[in-house]
C-alpha cells in the first residue's frame, strides 16, 4: 500500500521515466550481452580461419600420408619438427596435435601421446564435419601448455586436413595460439559496443521522456484549465441552485399573501354577503324571491367553500423552524386529518440542517404525493420513506397501492387532475430539480405507485 501511494504520488513524468529506465536498461543489458557474444564470435572465428589457413599451408603437404597410415614417418615427423620451431611461429603457436579421424594422436610435441586414442571432443567432431572450430580462453586453459603462464589468453582450434583431389578429411590439425592481442582487440571492441548501446539508450530514453514530458505539461495545463471551469460552474450552480430556493421561498411567501388577501377580503365580504342575506325578512307568499334568495346563499357558501379551499392549497404552515422529522410528521398528520386514511412512516433518526427552500420543496414533495395516493389509491397502502446516505444524499418515497385498473400514462397525462389542488407531478419534478436533485414516478397495477425525490443537502450530519 506504501509503495502505491508514492506511485500515486509521482508525475506522469517521473512515472514514465522511472518505468522507461527500467525496461531500458534490461534491454540495454540484453542487447550489448549479444552484441558482445557476435563481436567475440566475429572476431574470434576471423582469427582462428587466418591461422589455420597458414598453418594448413605448411602442414598439409606433410601429412598426406594419414591417409593411409595411423602415424607419420619420420621423415614428416622431422619436417613438422623444424616448421613448428622457427621463432615466427613459436611465439604464436604452443602446442600442435594431429589428430586421426577415429580419435588416434598421430602426431603430438609431447611423444607420449603419439598412437593414443581418445573420445572424440565437440572440436574434434566439428573439424571432422568439415568446419574450423574455435574457443577463445580468456581465462587461459585448464590444459598445461609448455611456455605458457597460467590464465594466460588462448584460442583453441581444431582444422580439418583434406587429401588435396577429393577433398577427403585425413585428419585434424589442434593447436593453441596465443590470445593476448586477440583479448585486448575484444576489450576494445566490446567497451565501445556497451558505449554505443549505452549512448543509443539514453538518447532514445530522453527523447521519449521529453516526448511525456510534453504531454504531461499539456495535460495538466488542460487539467488546471478544466478545473477552473468545473469550479466557476461549480459556483454557478450553487448560485443558481441559491437563487431557486429564494425564489420558492418568495413564492411561497407570495402565496401565503394570497391567501391572507383572499381571507381577509373576498373571503369576508362573502361571508358578510352571506349573512345580510340571511337576515332578510321575505313574506312568505313571495316564493319566487325566496327562490332566488336561497339560491344566492347556496352559491355564496359554494363560493366561499372554494376559497377556503384554495387558501388552504397556497398557504404553508410555519415550517423555518421545524426539523426534517416535524416536517414530514406535519404532513402526514394533516393528511390523515382530512382524508380519514393511515400513512406508515419509516423515517431512521436524521440530524441534519436544511435550508428553508428545501424544506418547502419537501413538505410540498409528500403532500402532492399522498394527496395522488389518496386521490388515485383510495389511501391504500399509503407509505412515507425517508433516507440519509453516507454521502449525504437525502431521499423520500411515497408508496400507495391502487384501488382500480389505473394506468401509469393516466396519470402522467391528466394533468388537470393531478394540479386540481397542487402542484402536480410537472411542477414538483420542477422544484426537485432546481435543488440539483433527482425526481422519478413508477407506476404498474402490480407494485402500485411509487414517486421518489432525492437531493445532495451538501451538508455536514451533525
Amino acid at each position: 500500500m506504501g509503495l502505491k501511494k508514492l506511485w500515486n504520488r509521482l508525475s506522469l513524468t517521473q512515472q514514465f521515466g522511472l518505468m522507461a529506465s527500467i525496461v531500458m536498461l534490461a534491454s540495454m543489458a540484453v542487447m550489448g550481452t549479444w552484441v558482445e557474444d557476435q563481436i567475440e564470435k566475429g572476431v574470434t572465428t576471423n582469427a582462428s580461419v587466418t591461422t589455420a589457413l597458414f598453418l594448413d599451408s605448411f602442414i598439409s603437404p606433410l601429412t598426406q600420408e594419414l591417409k593411409n597410415s595411423e602415424t607419420l614417418s619420420i621423415g614428416p615427423v622431422l619436417a613438422l619438427d623444424e616448421v613448428l620451431g622457427k621463432p615466427d611461429i613459436l611465439k604464436r603457436v604452443f602446442s600442435v596435435k594431429l589428430w586421426k579421424p577415429d580419435g588416434v594422436v598421430a602426431y603430438s610435441n609431447d611423444l607420449s601421446l603419439v598412437g593414443e586414442k581418445f573420445p572424440l571432443s565437440k572440436g574434434l567432431k566439428t573439424a571432422l564435419d568439415g568446419q574450423v572450430y574455435s574457443d577463445f580462453k580468456e581465462k587461459g586453459t585448464n590444459i598445461p601448455l609448455q611456455g605458457v603462464a597460467p590464465g594466460h589468453p588462448v584460442l583453441e582450434i581444431y582444422s580439418p586436413i583434406r587429401e588435396p583431389w577429393t577433398g577427403e578429411i585425413i585428419a585434424v590439425m589442434e593447436f593453441y595460439e596465443d590470445a593476448t592481442g586477440l583479448a585486448q582487440t575484444i576489450k576494445g571492441a566490446r567497451q565501445q559496443s556497451w558505449l554505443m548501446v549505452a549512448a543509443t539508450t539514453l538518447v532514445m530514453a530522453l527523447v521519449l521522456v521529453g516526448i511525456v514530458h510534453s504531454g504531461t505539461v499539456l495535460i495538466e495545463r488542460q487539467r488546471r484549465s478544466l478545473q477552473k471551469a468545473l469550479d466557476e460552474n461549480s459556483t454557478l450552480l450553487r448560485r443558481i441552485e441559491r437563487a431557486s430556493g429564494r425564489s420558492a421561498e418568495l413564492t411561497e411567501r407570495q402565496l401565503r399573501r394570497v391567501s391572507a388577501d383572499l381571507h381577509d377580503g373576498p373571503a369576508q365580504l362573502i361571508s358578510l354577503a352571506a349573512l345580510r342575506i340571511g337576515s332578510l325578512t321575505l313574506k312568505h307568499n313571495d316564493k319566487k324571491t325566496l327562490g332566488e334568495v336561497t339560491a344566492i346563499s347556496s352559491a355564496l357558501d359554494e363560493a366561499m367553500g372554494d376559497i377556503r379551499a384554495i387558501c388552504k392549497g397556497l398557504s404553508l404552515p410555519e415550517i423555518e423552524k421545524q426539523s426534517l422529522s416535524e416536517i414530514i410528521r406535519a404532513v402526514i398528520g394533516s393528511h390523515e386529518a382530512h382524508s380519514a386514511t393511515n400513512v406508515a412512516l419509516e423515517l431512521p433518526d436524521m440530524n441534519i440542517e436544511l435550508e428553508p427552500h428545501v424544506k418547502i420543496c419537501i413538505y410540498r414533495f409528500v403532500q402532492e404525493g399522498l394527496n395522488n395516493a389518496f386521490r388515485h389509491g383510495a389511501g391504500r397502502g399509503q407509505r412515507v420513506v425517508a433516507t440519509l446516505s453516507e454521502d449525504n444524499c437525502l431521499q423520500i418515497s411515497v408508496y400507495n397501492d391502487f384501488a382500480a385498473a389505473e394506468q401509469k400514462t393516466e396519470l402522467d397525462q391528466n394533468s388537470k387532475t393531478l394540479e386540481s389542488s397542487g402542484l402536480g407531478l410537472i411542477g414538483l419534478r420542477e422544484r426537485v430539480e432546481a435543488l440539483g436533485g433527482d425526481f422519478s414516478f413508477e407506476c404498474s397495477q402490480e407494485k402500485g405507485a411509487h414517486l421518489q425525490m432525492s437531493v445532495n443537502l451538501g451538508v455536514r450530519i451533525n
